[in-house]
């Protein structure tokens, strides 16, 4: 099971970045401004918001095939919105709904993951994460070229046809292996008055949501204003995709062997070093217009945020009960989703008032602050 959980991974992360290179161009050519570039990211963060929690505690006891599936339907109507946008407002709509598919099928998979008889977990999230990051490589460099050689709608006519493939996939290739309807039911029953008020006194998990607010901002970054960015700089969309994709293919190779180093030591180690790399990589991305540095500076932000994503998954199955899972992995995109409308927000009134450059020194600020108050939260203990 944890493998067809992982191709769908790949799919999902596969039809959604080959969009990467030009949804923000589209919007542009659309003639949106860069501040209305940060609040489509915020408004798509917004939306997986608003459900990601409902989704995540419902998963404790429904059929995680259905969210699954919904996911990709929303995925299905955010790349037509894309195909047929002929104003800014398409892709907004269009963003919404894929947020919302992101929230159902991300918290859904994990939860599934981490609800497992597997007695190898760590591995099984590291190659659910690796995957993930494969499809997350391929999408950008897919999409820049069918967009360079032939259109925009092209490479969105692909992410539409992904979709379709993932669909009978995740109901025929899960099975009734998703459900564990009678035994997650039980354990829900005995955790559903004291849930939200268990997980939120949960130190640890607490310090892992910290985190996904500020890494959440750096992903953000690098697949939203670095196209518009490096289109300022004359790069084609072949070359954007590439430069993404390289950026993508770093952060994969890290996952597995940060999931099984997991084993051995405590994820929350991981997560701080995670924080650092990213802000070092994004430091460097508007010092040097070079561009054979850019794939070195955002694959260092990417290594770092494919250790943390897999690390703080694991720490999230670690630090949480059996019955509470799917909640706990709600709640941490719950803190990612405000991460994403606050601070996408911030980067589009950055880039439209000061520059699209000092949108990637921004970023590494706050993930250097968020190193800096896990690190502190980590010194004090909770009183029993």
């Amino acid at each position: 099971m944890a493998m067809i959980i992982a191709l769908l991974a790949f799919l999902s992360d596969l039809c959604n970045s080959i969009t990467q290179p030009t949804v923000s161009i589209l919007a542009i050519n659309l003639g949106a401004s860069y501040d209305f570039i940060g609040i489509m990211v915020a408004v798509s963060s917004l939306s997986r918001l608003l459900i990601v929690q409902p989704v995540g505690t419902l998963s404790d006891r429904l059929d995680k095939r259905l969210f699954i599936t919904l996911g990709f339907l929303c995925y299905l109507i955010n790349f037509s919105f894309l195909f047929f946008a002929y104003n800014p407002l398409h892709i907004l709509i269009g963003r919404i709904i894929g947020g919302m598919g992101s929230a159902m099928f991300y918290t859904s998979a994990v939860a599934l993951i981490l609800t497992s008889d597997s007695k190898s977990k760590g591995m099984d999230m590291g190659v659910y994460a690796t995957l993930m990051g494969i499809g997350f490589s391929l999408g950008p460099l897919i999409g820049g070229f069918i967009a360079q050689k032939y259109s925009y709608n092209a490479s969105y006519l692909l992410s539409i046809a992904f979709a379709v493939i993932a669909i009978p996939l995740a109901i025929l290739g899960l099975g009734k292996k998703g459900i564990k309807k009678n035994e997650l039911l039980e354990k829900s029953k005995k955790h559903e008055k004291v849930n939200l008020k268990k997980l939120l006194s949960n130190k640890e998990l607490l310090i892992t949501c910290i985190g996904g607010f500020f890494i959440s901002e750096s992903l953000g970054a690098d697949t939203s204003f670095f196209p518009v960015y490096g289109k300022t700089l004359l790069l084609s969309e072949g070359v954007i995709g590439s430069i993404l994709s390289i950026r993508a293919l770093l952060s994969t190779v890290v996952r597995i062997p940060i999931g099984k180093a997991t084993e051995l030591v405590n994820p929350k180690k991981f997560m701080m070093i995670a924080l650092v790399l990213s802000a070092l990589g994004l430091f460097l991305v508007p010092q040097f217009n070079i561009v054979w540095l850019f794939p070195l500076f955002l694959g260092l932000e990417g290594i770092g945020y494919g250790i943390f994503l897999t690390s703080a998954n694991i720490h999230i199955g670690n630090v949480t009960d059996e019955g509470s899972k799917g909640s706990a992995v709600g709640l941490y995109s719950t803190f990612s989703g405000i991460g994403g409308v606050f601070n996408m927000t911030i980067l589009g009134f950055i880039a439209s008032t000061l520059g699209l450059a000092n949108t990637f020194r921004f970023t590494s600020l706050t993930c250097l602050f968020g190193f800096i108050l896990i690190m502190i939260l980590s010194f004090f203990r909770v009183r029993k």
